[in-house]
């Protein structure tokens, strides 16, 4: 895999860095964002937040082995959201959040299009997962928009919420997103 930062219209994505645990805190401390994460606690815990982003620095030493990658994005040099690929070494499943000041703007269509056009160009995976709670309808939009379609209902932890909640699970294929381009 190469290509680590990539740029869209008004977007960079690049790796996540250390430097960012006060820009998370201060985005994913926001019970409306931390709400509809899986792994995210609310309040933010600032030590578990920054093992996280240690350990999302270090698996960008060797992305062809790594079991997860993620991204965070910057507009106009402020990063504003976050995104990542789990479980790729089978079939990876993309999760994403974006700061709640940024909400209804396009920047996560933004993102996450260009997120994925990387992985098919950077992988051989013919597949990708996205899953978002039932009570996120601006994600399940999301997910519409950059070609995703429903497979099924699946539950999904909250951390911040202490549940499992119910989930739309979506799939989108090489081919689909490919010539939807």
């Amino acid at each position: 895999m190469s290509g680590i930062a990539v740029k869209t219209d008004r977007l960079i994505l690049r790796r996540p860095e250390l430097k960012d645990l006060d820009r998370c805190a201060e985005l994913l401390g926001d019970y409306d964002v931390a709400k509809m994460l899986s792994r995210v606690p609310y309040p933010y815990d600032l030590e578990q937040g920054r093992a996280y982003l240690q350990k999302s620095v270090e698996r960008w030493q060797d992305p062809a082995i790594a079991d997860e990658l993620g991204f965070h994005f910057d507009l106009e040099g402020q990063m504003i959201g976050g995104l990542g690929f789990k479980k790729l070494q089978e079939t990876p499943e993309i999760g994403y959040w974006l700061g709640r000041p940024y909400w209804g703007k396009g920047f996560m269509t933004e993102a996450l299009t260009a997120a994925i056009k990387w992985l098919f160009q950077n992988s051989d995976h013919e597949r990708l997962a996205c899953e978002a709670m039932t009570d996120n309808p601006a994600s399940l939009k999301v997910m519409e928009k950059t070609g995703f379609c429903q497979v099924g209902e699946v539950g999904c932890t909250s951390v911040s919420r202490g549940a499992t909640l119910p989930a739309i699970r979506t799939e989108l294929t090489r081919v689909e997103f490919l010539d939807g381009l």
